[in-house]
Parts: C-alpha cells; sequence; structure tokens
C-alpha cells in the first residue's frame, strides 16, 4: 500500500488548467522547498502540484526524503514513483492532456523526475531535472518505457557542486544519449543550487515545449507568463 503524498496545490483555485507541472523537492527537505522556484517560472493557466517526499523521521515529520540516498534503495525509489505516477494519474483525470504534464525536481528530486518519466506509460510533456543523476543506469533499458523515448529534457548541474559533483550531471546526459534521448544538458559556475542563469534558460525550454515558443530572452513579457 502507498504512502500518502502531503500535497500542495499552486495557485490553490484555477479556473483554467491546460497544463500540470509536478515539482520534487530534495532531500532533507518538504513541499515548501519548491515554492521560490515556482513563483519564479509563473506560467499561466499551469496547474503546480508539490508533494513532500513519503519518507522521514518521527522526530522531524518536516524533513523528508525520497529514498536513501546512501545505497540508492531500490524499493524506496521504486514506492516513490509509483507515488509521483499517481500523482500524474490523477492530473490526466482531471482532464489535463499526458502531453501537458512536465515534471520538474532538484537533487533528489531531479533523480526521481527523471526515473518517473522515463518509465511512465504515456507520453509526457517533458522533464527537468537540476542538480540530480540517474540512480540505477543499468536499469534503465530493461525498464524505461518507449511512450517516453523521445520526451525533452533539461539536465543542469552547478560545476562547483561539492554536495553532487558535476561528473553526476555529465554521467546522466552520456547515459541518457546513449539510449537515444533528447537531452539539453548546460553546466552553470554554481555550487548545489539553481542560479539565475538557470532559471532563465529553463524558462526557455519550457516556453518552448510547452507553447512551441522560441524566445531569445525568456524574462519578456508576453501572454504566457504571469509577472511576481
Amino acid at each position: 500500500m502507498l504512502r500518502p503524498l502531503d500535497v500542495e496545490l499552486y495557485p490553490a483555485s484555477l479556473d483554467r488548467a491546460d497544463y500540470a507541472m509536478i515539482g520534487l523537492h530534495g532531500r532533507n527537505a518538504n513541499k515548501h522547498a519548491f515554492f521560490p522556484f515556482v513563483r519564479q517560472m509563473g506560467f499561466l493557466h499551469t496547474r503546480w502540484i508539490l508533494p513532500s517526499a513519503p519518507f522521514a523521521v518521527s522526530a522531524a515529520p518536516d524533513v523528508r526524503w525520497w529514498f536513501d540516498r546512501e545505497t540508492d534503495n531500490r524499493d524506496e525509489i521504486a514506492e516513490s514513483r509509483a507515488a509521483i505516477m499517481q500523482l500524474i494519474d490523477a492530473q490526466i483525470g482531471n482532464g489535463i492532456a499526458a502531453e501537458n504534464i512536465f515534471i520538474t525536481g532538484f537533487s533528489q528530486g531531479a533523480v526521481m523526475a527523471l526515473d518517473t518519466a522515463l518509465r511512465y506509460p504515456l507520453r509526457l510533456g517533458g522533464v527537468v531535472a537540476l542538480s540530480g543523476y540517474l540512480a540505477h543506469p543499468d536499469l534503465l533499458a530493461s525498464e524505461r518505457h518507449v511512450a517516453n523515448a523521445r520526451v525533452p529534457v533539461f539536465l543542469a548541474h552547478g560545476t562547483r557542486d561539492t554536495t553532487l559533483t558535476v561528473d553526476a550531471g555529465r554521467d546522466a546526459a552520456a547515459v541518457m544519449r546513449e539510449h537515444g534521448y533528447d537531452v539539453e544538458y548546460r553546466e552553470y559556475a554554481t555550487g548545489h543550487r539553481i542560479s539565475t542563469a538557470e532559471l532563465r534558460d529553463i524558462r526557455a525550454f519550457l516556453h518552448r515545449h510547452m507553447y512551441g515558443v522560441q524566445i531569445d530572452d525568456p524574462r519578456m513579457r508576453d501572454a504566457h507568463i504571469v509577472q511576481f
């Protein structure tokens, strides 16, 4: 039986939802950690689904993780994946097309974004995986689903990252390209965080794959961006 995920929706109410973005926080955080990123994106007609990871100790219930990082525990990864897939299923049930659903994640959340999207049985809109890696790459060939063989993927990593070195991002990009995935990989002169330049590139990536619009400056005002 799956552990129920504690989820926050942003905005809390939305008169029209054409797109859904699932935002996955990093280790030892919770659903609130992803909110500053959400405000930087600000797309119209978009529902954000921000879950807290299923695992925590009773002494610190707000400090959560998707899986044991020391072992990349396969059972915990599988349980988290199934719970995230349920979130995707729920959005489809609410009328959002699978190809209009995107998964974004930071650090351990990036690991789960990749793990889930590449195994999901319906074509998704895209994946944004920041400062993460590919868990158990040896299983990708046997477990990936053909539906997302061409899903657009944005990978990014900081060259000064001492929590997960940049080699993790480079290795993930290399393995995915070997398997034929459409990977846009970028590096930034930063640590284990999301830089301003990175945010601009993410917005451009999402703009392109949500609306089919190529823009030189993602900060420009247009019909698709809510200004906060």
